[in-house]
């Protein structure tokens, strides 16, 4: 038996979806043809040439000519035929663009309630108790009156995936909504995902400020896959991070990222970033961005075993990242402090005169008490001039005369005049101008990627 395939010319009915800018094509939403709707819309030109700008309008109800795949062993329509020209043929009048063949009323039992279904099980189910309920298949939305606790006066819809959008020219979309399992792109790919951890849920959403796309929040619950600025056409779901939630706003060349639940070191990250380069397009299903150069001013990190660093007064400089903060607390309770420039301890900026520790990276360490410093309630002296005084207790002084001064002895009075003038390391009483000039780098690594 020989079998052939035949391009047959179909006239389908649609509705037109909005005029594709700078031509005269349109988006038509096929709603009934040989093989009932046509998922996604088609592109479809108009049959007579010029075109007005306003020949045809959103929301028209237009027929088109669209050529269809007939044959194989069946002798069926297969497909919309490859690479075919979609036309539309004129306006006309629609009564009704429900696609359902609408039966008798059919009575379940007791005469509880009125159905109204198609042939695959979609359609209306009203009933007695005040509920109705919208099928198609496994999918259905319940209205109900009264009841009970949740169920009181409740709206219900079960749904596998949930979407939602406010949309212009795709691929951009200036608001996009999606809540659901993702099972595989394909029969192929769902039969091979035989575990529970394959089968991908995830809630995300994005909203723009305004038609711009330079300000946008993007905010991602379960799996990991974010939509990102324009690129938010793609559909499948990988997960590309162990993060559980994240929250983007971009604003302009300046954002913020907030991610939590990914185990390590980053089960809590928050960012304040320049932007230097945001995502762009891949030519791939998932994630459908490339990741972003950011450029890092501020950032902490806890652990999931409480652990926490925090840098600030980052340069912005992409990997090479150097900041004038860095605090650090490890898992043992160990705490370092660094900070490039001056630091200042007191009460308020008001009382450094008064009571105060300075670190200065260019004048040393400046401690302020007016109160007096003590240590374990005791004034403090240094340890060289303790040892000058050991070592030279049995000949410190000498008297001239009963009554009369008793000045140092000389035996003494050369290292006591030479402790004064001279700093610690080399044997005397100071620490003044000692130690090589402080380097004020403070290092820090970035590798964080906005898509993983």
């Amino acid at each position: 038996m020989e079998i052939t395939y035949t391009p047959i010319p179909c006239i389908c009915k649609g509705v037109v979806k909005w005029k594709i800018k700078d031509t005269e094509t349109y988006d038509v939403e096929i709603y009934q043809s040989p093989l009932g709707p046509i998922t996604g819309s088609v592109v479809a030109s108009s049959i007579y040439q010029p075109g007005l700008n306003d020949n045809y309008k959103r929301g028209d109800f237009v027929q088109v000519l669209i050529y269809f795949t007939f044959g194989g062993t069946k002798s069926e329509f297969i497909k919309v035929q490859p690479g075919g020209k979609f036309w539309i043929l004129g306006l006309f009048n629609e009564k009704s663009i429900a696609n359902i063949k609408a039966e008798e009323p059919l009575s379940a039992t007791n005469n509880d309630r009125l159905t109204f279904l198609n042939q695959k099980g979609s359609g209306l189910v009203i009933s007695e108790n005040g509920e109705s309920m919208l099928m198609s298949g496994p999918i259905y939305s319940s209205i109900k009156a009264d009841g009970f606790g949740i169920h009181q006066n409740v709206i219900r819809d079960v749904a596998q995936n949930f979407c939602r959008m406010i949309s212009h020219n795709p691929p951009f979309n200036f608001a996009m909504e999606h809540f659901g399992m993702f099972s595989g792109s394909d029969e192929d790919d769902e039969a091979s995902r035989i575990n529970e951890t394959d089968h991908k849920i995830i809630y995300r959403r994005f909203v723009t400020q305004t038609k711009s796309i330079d300000k946008w929040i993007s905010t991602c619950e379960g799996t990991y896959t974010p939509w990102f600025g324009a690129n938010t056409d793609y559909e499948n779901v990988d997960s590309s991070k162990e993060v559980l939630c994240t929250k983007i706003i971009h604003n302009g060349d300046s954002r913020v990222t907030i991610e939590y639940g990914e185990p390590g070191e980053s089960l809590i990250n928050i960012r304040v970033d320049d932007v230097i380069r945001s995502e762009q397009s891949l030519p791939m299903e998932s994630p459908g961005a490339s990741p972003a150069t950011l450029g890092n001013r501020f950032s902490i990190n806890i652990s999931d075993k409480g652990a926490i660093k925090l840098t600030a007064s980052g340069s912005a400089t992409p990997s090479q990242n150097t900041v004038g903060f860095s605090l650090s607390i490890n898992e043992q309770g160990e705490m370092n402090v660094y900070a490039k420039g001056k630091i200042t301890f007191s009460h308020s900026e008001t009382d450094v005169a008064n009571n105060s520790i300075v670190i200065d990276p260019d004048n040393g360490i400046d401690i302020k008490s007016k109160k007096g410093f003590r240590f374990n309630g005791l004034a403090l002296v240094t340890k060289k001039f303790l040892d000058w005084m050991n070592t030279n207790k049995q000949a410190l002084c000498q008297v001239t005369a009963i009554g009369g001064p008793a000045p140092i002895h000389p035996n003494a009075l050369p290292a006591f005049s030479s402790g004064i003038v001279q700093i610690s390391e080399q044997d005397g009483f100071s620490t003044i101008n000692s130690g090589v000039a402080r380097s004020g780098q403070i290092t820090e690594t970035d590798d964080f990627s906005s898509v993983g």
